[in-house]
């Protein structure tokens, strides 16, 4: 496995150092506390100092207090840091993630930019569609206490197979090693780190070492999808004998059993042909929903079951829950409105000269526009070859032909092919025809 160098480099460059500042003060309670304010205040000479460290390899971090919480019936211990120490922890793990996104198979999620439960329920839903045979019986595991229980050696023996750079690599041991046992959970490092545990010894020995087709994972929840009871049950021990390599445990409740029955994962029960909210959920938000009084709450509780529940078929649900009609976004009718009130058009920009003797549709346009060649340039949206593109013009004989047709009642959209015509000293012009 080739190993990635020159990482301290991303993490001190100041754009994303003063993104990470930016991520931890974001809020309004955050930048009023005590903190926030000082942070604020020295803006720059907080950033300065924290690359300072990052730059020599010796951040760490220097103090965190505990705070216990109940999340779905567990008691998990919460390790939180100082502001400070979180924006240069935030800025390490920004990089290190990009760089270990790229490593992850494509159906394990949570904690990685732009997969969601959402993006895995779909790429679930998918397979089931495209493989019904393939997919009949579904074999579902949890890692017992993973983050409480994880190897701490086995993390940084991943990480050395991943990063070069012994800065970086001293750091990540600091994150890791935060703890006396496991990995903090509060610790922003952890994610992606136990992510990268779970990838090197799980996720690609089954995918690639040994081709299991339909395999999913979230954090530390797994699915693997199958024909048969009898293949699952041989999955099922080589998982157990993976997860013990690296010193973890499956939980007692795994299940193996036919999708009709409906897969509990990802905070959905999802069976062939539609999926429904888990039960919990479900009776949790009912039960808030009884009790509360306040207006703005109440809507505030409803805006988050819609949030869930329109990526399900839970209509019906909805509506004897709150009492209202969920809406399709496309039945709101609404758009994106730009603060300057100019429009904003799909597809990339092209040449007008690309565009010469090609027929094009032209679908909409702007005028008023500012560009490094000039302002009130007219940008022109059109479609070529099912296509989406848009070109700048500052033609005046153009700009006045389209102000004409859109005058028009029924002037947009309209077939052309641009032409070119010469005038003046062996100058060019460009016309609709």
């Amino acid at each position: 496995m080739r190993r990635d160098g020159h990482i301290i480099e991303e993490i001190v460059d100041y754009s994303n150092m003063a993104e990470s500042f930016d991520q931890v003060l974001r809020g309004t309670d955050r930048k009023k506390s005590r903190q926030g304010r000082y942070l604020i205040k020295h803006r720059e000479e907080v950033l300065r100092e924290l690359t300072g460290r990052i730059s020599d390899g010796s951040f760490h971090v220097k103090d965190y207090r505990e705070r216990q919480i109940t999340e779905g019936g567990k008691v998990r211990h919460i390790q939180i840091l100082t502001m400070r120490d979180r924006i240069a922890v935030h800025a390490i793990m920004a990089v290190v993630d990009r760089h270990l996104r790229k490593r992850f198979i494509r159906t394990t999620s949570a904690s990685i930019k732009q997969r969601g439960m959402h993006d895995l329920k779909n790429y679930i839903r998918r397979d089931i569609n495209d493989d019904p045979r393939g997919t009949q019986f579904c074999y579902k595991f949890d890692i017992s206490k993973f983050y409480e229980s994880v190897d701490q050696e086995s993390v940084m023996k991943c990480v050395r197979r991943v990063f070069k750079d012994e800065r970086l690599i001293t750091m990540l041991n600091g994150f890791v090693h935060m703890m006396p046992k496991g990995i903090s959970i509060g610790l922003r490092s952890s994610q992606g780190l136990g992510n990268l545990l779970l990838s090197v010894h799980i996720d690609h020995v089954l995918k690639d070492r040994l081709g299991v087709k339909h395999f999913y994972r979230y954090c530390d929840d797994g699915v693997v999808l199958a024909s048969s009871k009898k293949q699952l049950w041989e999955i099922r021990q080589i998982i157990h004998e993976l997860v013990e390599s690296i010193g973890l445990k499956v939980k007692g409740n795994e299940r193996i059993f036919p999708i009709t029955e409906g897969i509990d994962f990802l905070g959905y029960v999802i069976y062939p042909n539609h999926v429904l909210l888990r039960k919990r959920i479900k009776k949790n938000a009912a039960r808030k929903l009884a009790k509360v009084r306040s207006r703005k709450r109440r809507r505030i509780l409803i805006a988050s079951l819609y949030g869930v529940a329109k990526h399900a078929d839970c209509s019906n649900m909805f509506i004897k829950l709150t009492g209202k009609q969920m809406k399709s976004f496309k039945d709101l009718n609404v758009s994106y409105q730009p603060e300057d009130g100019k429009k904003r058009f799909p597809g990339q920009v092209v040449s007008i000269r690309e565009l010469v003797n090609l027929p094009i549709i032209v679908k909409d346009f702007e005028t008023g526009i500012k560009t490094e060649q000039g302002e009130d340039r007219c940008i022109v949206s059109i479609e070529q070859g099912g296509e989406m593109k848009k070109f700048f013009t500052n033609s005046v004989e153009m700009k006045n032909i389209l102000a004409q047709i859109r005058q028009m009642p029924d002037g947009l959209p309209f077939e052309t092919v641009i032409k070119t015509e010469s005038f003046g000293k062996g100058r060019t012009k460009y016309v609709f025809t």
